[in-house]
């Protein structure tokens, strides 16, 4: 017993001065403060994943950047068809839509078939728009991020947590791009019924997070992925997480880096000294929830009239990400 003690005693005193990452499911993950410009919380920023429907983000820059009329008609075809993943779609192959509809259910509803066929009707065809996404890519600074294709279905489709934020606050600078991944719900009448969308994105309902973009992305090789802008009480962030098991999981990541970034108490990651054989017995039971409770303090809270109020000037107010910025 009073080996057990001594070992409990031994194991928690470094716990106090090391810890200080909060406890994460998703193995990438990325946070930036864009009024201080630097990366506050990182893990595994830099090993590129297949990224899933976030490609949808890069997917509408191009669009816009072609300034193509929106209103012009784009028509569902064969070509828009997933024959890959099999994915559902609720937009019939003939549907005819304007440019701006398709994107934003490309956006909003993640539709597959619409992000397909606003490449198709693009100056030289898919060819041509997926090229126009790499070129962007690199120009933004993504080193590490390659675009197969404009949906996000294939697994070639990979970015990393650091270059997805850069992603994620270029797009936030295209008005639309930042209304249509925040509406909440969207009706659309399409071969003659009126179809209902709802967001899934979890931080567009939740109050508090002032999301100024959000946009999420699955597939079994992606597993579930969030790229989110906010205006915390602390300042505006960016959130990226990559390859989370679940979109409960995914959730409760969010959830800890907000509580993170407010100072107050969260889980966080056991310092490597559990691994040491002296302490071995009581790490395998201490290790069962990977979990100590403790006042963060690594990211104080920012008091005073500094705090960020999140209002509608915040586009206006922010410094956005270069390519030589510290990201």
């Amino acid at each position: 017993m009073k080996k057990l003690a001594t070992a409990v005693l031994l194991a928690t005193a470094p716990l106090v001065v090391l810890a200080g990452t909060p406890l994460l499911y998703s193995p990438s993950v990325l946070v930036y403060d864009i009024r201080d410009q630097k990366v506050v919380l990182e893990r595994d920023p830099d090993t590129a994943r297949p990224v899933a429907s976030l490609t949808k983000l890069m997917t509408a820059m191009v669009v816009l950047d072609e300034a193509q009329p929106m209103q012009e008609a784009v028509v569902i075809g064969d070509a828009d068809i997933d024959r890959l993943k099999h994915s559902h779609s609720r937009i019939p192959v003939g549907a005819t839509l304007g440019r701006e509809e398709m994107l934003r259910l490309a956006l909003m509803a993640s539709e597959n078939r619409a992000a397909s066929a606003l490449s198709r009707a693009f100056p030289g065809g898919q060819r041509a728009f997926v090229q126009k996404m790499n070129d962007k890519a690199r120009a933004l600074g993504m080193a590490a991020t390659w675009f197969a294709e404009p949906t996000g279905l294939s697994a070639a489709n990979v970015s990393t947590a650091r270059d997805v934020v850069k992603m994620a606050d270029a797009a936030s600078r295209y008005p639309l791009i930042a209304a249509f991944t925040l509406l909440p719900h969207y009706e659309e009448a399409i071969g003659g019924r009126t179809m209902f969308y709802r967001n899934t994105d979890p931080v567009v309902d939740w109050p508090g997070w002032r999301a100024q973009l959000a946009k999420t992305g699955y597939t079994r090789e992606a597993g579930r992925c969030i790229i989110v802008e906010a205006g915390l009480p602390n300042g505006p962030v960016i959130i990226a997480l990559l390859g989370a098991r679940s979109s409960s999981e995914r959730s409760a990541d969010l959830v800890t880096i907000r509580r993170w970034l407010n100072g107050d108490e969260t889980s966080v990651v056991l310092p490597r000294i559990y691994h040491a054989s002296a302490l071995h017995r009581y790490h395998q039971a201490f290790s069962r929830s990977h979990r100590a409770r403790m006042q963060l303090t690594a990211y104080q809270a920012r008091k005073g009239s500094g705090a960020y109020p999140g209002n509608a000037k915040h586009h206006a107010r922010k410094r956005h990400l270069r390519p030589t910025s510290n990201v």
